[in-house]
């Protein structure tokens, strides 16, 4: 997802909010609670992730900063879809809607990138169930490293062979299998906590 809020506007959220430092590893929360904040990052990466039944997680995104996250909470009484764990140190701006509502609404530019970001999350989301059903698992590590490469304008990937595996619902030893057999023909580059997409028409061609 490409929708990020510019700099410019995070005094809107400092000044509706506050700002928290989380150490790598913490919960912001979790998937049930009550949704009432509105989250931006405005330093390090979290991801987003969903929890079933039996304790499986499923990566749905990892986000960096000029995101904004939470966003259930502009619809009054829900509650978390997703858990939020940050991946490194970060800073969080948690802003309740109530009060960074009426000053989003000084900026037509803002309250639209809000509205994008929202119409980006159900086009992301839908695009995810149709990676997760209809490809198999050398697509869904190609269409994840596309998808994410394309969304950040970015050849450079922050996401680790878990993360990755994660995210498309394989183990990590299928995926560094893949990302081995692509690295061996060029198609990317990876160390640790890196990926780098050398030839994307490679892996676009590997998609039907």
């Amino acid at each position: 997802m490409s929708v990020q809020i510019p700099e410019k506007y995070f005094a809107v959220f400092y000044t509706a909010g506050r700002a928290a430092e989380f150490p790598a590893g913490a919960n912001v929360f979790m998937q049930g609670d009550a949704a009432s904040d509105l989250f931006l990052i405005t330093k390090g990466r979290v991801r987003a992730f969903s929890l079933s039944p039996a304790g499986k997680e499923t990566t749905l995104e990892v986000m960096e900063a000029g995101r904004i996250f939470g966003e259930l909470a502009l619809l009054s009484g829900s509650f978390r879809s997703v858990s939020i764990q940050t991946v490194t140190d970060c800073q969080i701006v948690t802003a309740p809607t109530e009060k960074l509502l009426p000053l989003c609404l000084d900026s037509e530019e803002l309250t639209m990138l809000i509205f994008r970001h929202m119409a980006d999350t159900c086009n992301y989301l839908t695009h995810q169930i149709s990676r997760l059903v209809q490809y198999d698992s050398v697509q869904k590590v190609a269409d994840l490293l596309l998808c994410e490469s394309e969304s950040r304008g970015c050849a450079e990937l922050p996401y680790t062979h878990q993360e990755i595996a994660d995210s498309v619902s394989l183990n990590r030893v299928t995926v560094s299998r893949i990302l081995s057999d692509f690295k061996e023909k060029g198609w990317i580059d990876s160390h640790y906590g890196n990926v780098s997409i050398l030839s994307p028409g490679a892996l676009r061609g590997l998609l039907p």
